[in-house]
């Protein structure tokens, strides 16, 4: 990626960049200020007040305000002995008391790179020097009572220390200042000698930074000041005037009467080391050149500079500019240039000074004869000699001539012009109707490198006095911008009322923005008021310094010399073998540039401002053309002739146009050879940070812009030409061929190289966005959505330019400006070889890099770059903008800037459209390598169809990352219709097609692509996927009602693995697999789907509902297995695992791997176990019992809510126990015989609960346990207890009774009577063993004797007795144990009358007892004998 173009030397072009001296950019810069008075004992005290510190340097106010001093200014190149030092400059400005300087450097980005000195009210003298040492770098300066030297580390010895160059001025402190040996306070009173009023500065050679200043006095001597260190050391010395008659003159006469200033009065001085002394050199005010001596402190040299020009031996009077003299040093010798000033001319002659056995010898070099403009500031290089003056019309012009050469020069081109920028124009053009003027005005105000933020907030300031002046940036200059807009709306709301017309309130809005562009328009002016030159080496690196910008001039190529150059300065002999090899179209190109020059100059400002502006509306330049040509020709009778005159003169005119279109081509007539392969070479390391800072990439910005302006106005003065020439035909002695070949080919191509100039142009002057982090968050997301390993490099942009930032300036400092370096290598390495000296200078790098850049933006190409940058660093306007120029023109990449303007309006929230752009752009996937390679990640070998499905696949990624599902279906869709059936990424079409159905709701289109599905594995993945989404989105009836055909055994394990896995609170796919069991009849599945479901329940669904969801499951398990015959409603249960039992059945041994061993330790085969069984048979029965403790404890629940029947898995006692203590004894007792359990622990409660009764719940117990008599609350309870008694003792047992007694004898409770009676019936003998078991002695008695009376047969049935005591009857028992422990208890109270009483009464009955059983039991004998 190269062009061939030829720098030609000595023509040169001023390049405006804005670096600016603006003094609100708060940490940037830092003010000190020195103070008038001065104390002897203190040479330098400072006072800190905020950012200002006042240093004492000692003078008196009423004297030095007298002086007046020249405004001036200047800078310095750092030695490029290391990158921190390449490219790396100091300037500075002096005006009156006030010393600023700053510190550029175009390779690194400064903070802190901005001082001020303010000497107060004492004048800085001319003379400021810099100087380089292996440590430091000194600043020499002089004002009118003092010398400074200011001693920084030097760049190099510091960049060990940091990661990267910083700017010295940083390490300027106030400890720096004070430091004694660098200020020496001038002894100001010697009488008549004068004040200073001018200096010149120099630092002895050597590393000892030892400083001479020498200082011109008004009365004609010069003060030296010697300043050295090791020991510190400071000589004051004074050189008197040059004769003995002026040194007496000036003694003897007082100054009122001889003047304060003499013909031997120096006027401007420089400092060299010549011959081993210290020279100063100056030019007086008799146009005399003086040199003297430090060391002998003598005039050595008077020399009358007319006698080397014409005007020797003549009469000139001094004018109203000071003779200036200016040196240049070229290794131990230095040449002079001296300025004259007179009334009648003004003259520039060169010198070169040698000494020659011991005395200096001045050889005159050449003289010039510059215009009478007035002068601001020369410089002297090895190569030029630069002036800058300023025109009768307050205009700049920069004139310069080559040091080379004897004689003098006179004629006008030889003392040529360098070509300026031109400044904004006063008015703004309104020329497009369908913007309003206000937008029209922001964007001149706002255009990049137009006008300073500085600046704007000096002409906002007049609108409003509250200005905040300290923001800067370029996300502050859109806060500028806003605030512009709004202090004139104010303005324009102020003017208005109600009778004004639409009409009158616009033309208002139009004379408030004028008027604000007025202001703006003279600050910038004054701004750029220019102060001094610098000129440093052979011509490597020359500016302006003005008030606030410093302005770089550099080389012009071929086609801006033929455009900008004066005509006469052309010839075949120095453009020849630039533009072509051939010296017949070398002198055609030349004899064109009069004509092309002749259009531009008839053109009028507002047809070439509507010519961009159809261009901007997308207008076809050759008819745009035509049209203004015809235009031209019709208003001017003149023109015509005049061109087919110069146009009939010129021989081979074709070939002069082919010349001239061929330069123009930046892609050299090969699109396809700027394509980078590999991102480029590594550039060298003197190169890799070349131009990296905002001002070398600013600088570089600039130039393309400046290139694109000039090509594309010569572009369009090649179309009007050759439609001139078209329109006149045969005037212009054109043959047929060349018409033909002009209309059919030249015209075309001139008309596509204009809207790719057009298109440059726009790219290098539209301002950038500052694009949010989340914005490049986006674009890196987007570039791992398309699997793009690397893209090029984003950072944000720079904050603190005080300017708006142009794109292509962005662009460049990211990583354009790494492609540029890698890319311009051949060129540089070129003129490296050509140019030795040069290691990575700006003069060297500037154009070929500045020229790659422009190739790297050029339309007509392969390379996608620049584009590529834009999308991915947040600038989606300017993509939008940039395509849409080059859309109806541009067949280059015009399917690769659809695809990436696509990704800008995805950016933008414009998805339909993206993806509308995005499958426009797959029809270039086969010409296009972007798209190929890139994008759909294919190679040279993939084919056609495959490419074409993984773009799609890489889109549909793009779009699903943006989240834009609906668009990304569309896109699969397409996919799918263009793959054929075998292709390996059908899946993944159709995957993405059922996902995006799927997230859209589509279920029918969803399954349908899910059938589809040619892989297995997918497939399986996307039926789970949708039957989780359905059954989140509650579309059960819909999952049920698919006809899955070959795919039901995957749902059902599916909704198996689901069912098992989910939570059953949350997501209960039981029910779901319920369902679908039932939808196809299978019943069986059904109830064991429940009863599963049923069994989770009981150990992980807690509180009334999870026993409610459970006794749902039983109920449908029931009901499923009551709807299929009876020999088939079983279901099975798998049993727990017990403990050491392994997963076949069999224990293990003890040794834990289950293997036995015999004595000898050899395994021994185990015999053959039958296994255990692992599953259990379940029927309705065993399925209903389980249904019935839950709904006992739904019950239990219902009526009692705080109890614990909720909580976990239970079992039938445990139930029954609960039961039982919520006194829900009928519910407890029917459990207890559908479980064949022991009821003797209810009736245990109910009696205690007839002990203990709750009277609050006491309604909602009675419903539970049916009693529906109303009563006292106690004989409910003992109703109850009656009643279950009667129902649930069987027969003649009684150990129910005895439970119930036994609890409330325990209690001390009295035995009811029906109680008791129905115990006596039972088992009275029981009944009494509990009497006397619990100390009731009279009871017992009592119930002894008439158990007693019963069986001699009184009351026998009251007893429970069948019979009485009778010989033919069955022998009666009687409860000897519990007479006998009854009797022996009544012993032992035998002193207490009533028990003794009672045990008589007992003895006589079981008296009378033995008595009848004796004559029973002789009866019975007697009965039986017979």
């Amino acid at each position: 990626m190269n062009e061939v173009d030829h720098m030609l030397k000595g023509m040169f072009r001023v390049l405006e960049v804005f670096n600016f001296l603006d003094w609100s950019l708060g940490v940037l810069a830092k003010k000190i200020e020195v103070p008038e008075s001065f104390s002897p004992e203190d040479l330098m005290c400072v006072l800190s007040y905020m950012d200002k510190s006042y240093i004492i340097t000692g003078a008196a106010q009423s004297t030095l305000q007298d002086i007046k001093v020249p405004e001036y200014g200047g800078g310095y190149a750092y030695k490029s002995t290391c990158p921190a030092t390449r490219n790396r400059y100091l300037f500075w400005r002096v005006c009156h008391d006030i010393v600023e300087l700053w510190e550029e450097s175009l390779d690194y980005d400064f903070t802190l790179n901005h001082v001020q000195f303010r000497f107060a009210d004492t004048p800085v003298l001319e003379g400021l020097s810099v100087h380089e040492t292996r440590q430091y770098v000194y600043i020499l300066l002089a004002t009118v009572s003092s010398v400074h030297r200011i001693r920084l580390p030097h760049p190099q010895q510091t960049q060990s220390i940091r990661s990267k160059p910083y700017s010295i001025l940083s390490e300027l402190t106030f400890q720096t200042l004070k430091e004694y040996h660098n200020l020496h306070i001038l002894n100001s009173n010697l009488a008549g000698e004068g004040l200073p009023h001018t200096a010149a500065t120099h630092l002895l050679s050597g590393d000892s930074g030892n400083a001479v200043f020498i200082l011109g006095q008004t009365g004609g001597t010069l003060l030296v000041v010697k300043m050295y260190d090791m020991p510190f050391s400071v000589f004051t010395e004074t050189i008197k005037n040059a004769s003995l008659m002026n040194r007496l003159f000036t003694g003897f006469v007082p100054g009122m009467f001889r003047g304060m200033e003499g013909a031997e009065t120096v006027t401007s001085l420089v400092v060299h080391e010549l011959g081993g002394d210290v020279i100063a050199m100056g030019v007086c005010r008799d146009g005399k050149m003086r040199a003297w001596s430090c060391s002998k402190l003598q005039c050595i040299l008077v020399h009358d500079i007319l006698e080397n020009t014409a005007e020797a031996g003549r009469k000139l009077n001094p004018g109203a500019q000071r003779h200036q003299i200016r040196s240049c040093t070229h290794g131990e010798e230095f040449t002079l240039g001296v300025y004259l000033n007179f009334n009648e001319k003004q003259l520039i002659l060169i010198y070169q000074p040698s000494i020659n056995n011991g005395q200096l010898i001045l050889k005159h070099i050449k003289t010039v004869y510059p215009p009478q403009f007035d002068l601001v500031d020369f410089s002297l290089t090895t190569s030029y000699i630069w002036t800058l003056w300023t025109d009768a019309s307050n205009d700049t012009q920069l004139l310069y001539a080559s040091v080379d050469g004897e004689g003098e020069v006179k004629a006008p081109f030889d003392l040529s012009a360098v070509v300026l920028e031109q400044p904004p124009d006063k008015d703004v053009p309104l020329t497009d109707p369908y913007l309003d003027p206000k937008e029209v005005y922001l964007r001149e105000l706002f255009t990049p490198n137009r006008f300073s933020a500085y600046t704007l907030r000096k002409a906002l300031g007049i609108y409003r006095r509250s200005v905040e002046m300290s923001f800067v940036g370029d996300r502050d200059m859109w806060r500028l911008q806003e605030e512009v807009e709004a202090a004139l709306r104010e303005q324009v709301e102020a003017r208005l009322n109600s009778d004004l017309s639409e009409e009158e309130i616009a033309q208002i809005t139009m004379e408030a923005w004028a008027t604000f562009y007025s202001h703006t328009l003279q600050y910038h002016q004054v701004g750029h008021k220019p102060v001094g030159i610098v000129g440093v080496g052979a011509d490597r690196i020359i500016g302006i310094v003005r008030k606030q910008v410093v302005s770089w001039i550099r080389p012009m190529d071929a086609l801006e010399i033929l455009s900008l150059a004066p005509i006469e300065s052309l010839n075949v002999t120095s453009l020849n073998g630039v533009l072509s090899e051939d010296t017949v179209v070398t002198a055609a190109v030349i004899a064109l540039a009069r004509p092309l020059r002749k259009i531009r100059e008839i053109l009028p400002p507002e047809v070439a401002a509507a010519f961009l502006l159809d261009l901007h509306h997308l207008q076809s330049p050759d008819q745009v053309g035509d049209s203004i040509t015809a235009s031209l020709l019709a208003d001017s009778s003149n023109l015509g002739a005049s061109l087919s005159q110069q146009l009939a003169g010129v021989t081979g005119i074709v070939g002069g146009l082919w010349g001239y279109l061929h330069a123009l081509q930046l892609d050299m007539g090969m699109p396809d050879s700027l394509v980078l392969e590999n991102g480029g070479l590594p550039p060298p390391q003197s190169v890799s940070e070349a131009f990296r800072g905002c001002a070398g990439a600013s600088v570089i910005s600039a130039v393309v812009a400046q290139m694109a302006r000039v090509r594309l106005d010569l572009c369009r003065d090649l179309l009007l030409l050759q439609q001139v020439a078209l329109q006149l035909g045969h005037q212009c002695r054109l043959t047929t061929d060349s018409v033909a070949q002009m209309r059919s080919t030249l015209l075309p191509k001139t008309s596509l190289l204009t809207q790719a100039y057009f298109a440059l142009l726009h790219i290098s002057t539209a301002a950038a966005i500052q694009a949010s982090q989340a914005t490049l968050d986006v674009g890196k997301r987007q570039l791992a959505a398309l699997s793009l390993s690397e893209g090029p490099g984003v950072v944000l942009s720079p904050s603190g330019l005080g300017r708006p930032t142009a794109v292509l300036e962005l662009f460049f400092m990211n990583s354009g400006g790494d492609y540029a370096r890698s890319l311009a290598m051949p060129t540089i390495t070129q003129s490296d070889a050509n140019n030795s000296g040069a290691d990575g200078e700006w003069s060297e790098l500037l154009m070929p890099l500045s020229v790659t850049v422009s190739q790297l933006a050029w339309p007509i190409s392969r390379c996608l770059l620049l584009v590529e940058w834009l999308v991915w660093g947040g600038q989606h306007g300017a993509v939008q903008e940039y395509v849409r120029l080059l859309q109806p023109w541009c067949e280059w990449n015009s399917c690769s800037r659809k695809f990436l303007l696509g990704v800008a309006l995805l950016n933008q929230g414009e998805a339909s459209k993206a993806a509308h752009l995005f499958m426009a752009a797959q029809d270039g996937i086969m010409t296009e390598d972007f798209l190929a390679i890139k994008v759909a990640g294919g190679g040279a070998d993939t084919p056609p169809d495959q490419l074409r499905v993984m773009y799609c696949l890489r889109v549909i990624r793009l779009l699903e990352q943006s989240g834009h599902p609906d668009l990304a279906l569309q896109v699969a869709q397409k996919g799918v219709s263009i793959a054929s059936a075998d292709h390996p990424s059908l899946s993944a079409l159709y995957l993405v097609v059922f996902k995006h159905h799927l997230e859209l709701q589509h279920h029918d289109e969803a399954f349908t692509a899910l059938s589809s599905f040619p892989d297995p594995h997918r497939r399986r993945n996307c039926l789970r996927q949708l039957i989780i989404s359905l059954h989140d989105r509650k579309c059960l009836k819909t999952l049920v009602n698919y006809q899955y055909g070959s795919l039901e055994s995957d749902v059902v394990t599916i909704l198996e693995n689901r069912a098992r896995s989910a939570d059953i609170l949350v997501n209960n796919y039981y029910d779901l697999l319920y369902a679908f069991h039932i939808r196809k009849h299978n019943y069986k599945k059904g109830a064991c789907v429940m009863y599963e479901c049923a069994l989770r329940l009981n150990v992980e669904g807690l509180g009334e509902k999870g026993l409610r969801q459970q006794a749902k499951c039983y109920l449908a398990c029931l009901n499923c297995l009551r709807h299929i015959p009876s020999e088939q409603a079983w279901i099975l249960k798998p049993l727990p695992k017990a403990s050491g039992e392994s997963d076949d059945g069999s224990e293990k041994g003890s040794n834990g791997n289950g293997s036995k061993r015999s004595v000898s330790g050899t395994s021994v085969i185990p015999p053959l176990c039958r296994k255990k069984p692992q599953v259990k048979v379940l029927e309705l029965k065993h399925i209903e019992r389980e249904y019935e403790l839950v709904h006992a404890r739904l019950k239990m629940l219902k009526l009692q809510p705080d109890s614990q029947a909720a909580g976990g898995p239970l079992s039938a006692n445990d139930t029954i126990s609960l039961l039982t203590h919520g006194r829900l004894f009928r519910e407890a007792v029917r459990l207890a015989k559908l479980f064949d359990l022991s009821v003797v622990p209810i009736f245990q409660g109910l009696a205690n609960a007839c002990l203990h009764p709750q009277p609050s719940q006491a309604h909602i117990l009675r419903e539970a346990n049916g009693i529906i008599k109303e009563g006292d609350e106690n004989e409910v309870w003992w109703n109850l207890l009656k009643d279950l008694l009667e129902e649930e003792e069987q027969g003649n047992q009684s150990v129910l009774h005895r439970t119930v007694c036994s609890v409330l004898l325990q209690h001390t409770t009295v035995l009811p009577t029906w109680l008791v009676n129905s115990y006596k019936l039972r088992n009275c003998g029981e009944l009494l063993q509990l009497y006397v078991n619990h100390g009731l002695l009279e009871d017992g008695v009592r119930l002894a004797c008439q158990y007693v009376d019963g069986i001699l047969g009184h009351g026998t049935d009251q007893v429970g007795l069948r019979n009485a005591l009778h010989s033919r009857e069955a022998p009666v028992w009687m409860p000897y144990t519990a007479l006998d422990k009854l009797l022996l208890e009544l012993r032992e109270v035998q002193q207490n009358k009533y028990f003794a009483e009672l045990s008589r009464e007992l003895n006589e009955k079981l008296q009378t007892y033995h008595t009848q059983l004796q004559k029973v039991s002789q009866d019975r004998v007697i009965l039986l004998q017979g």
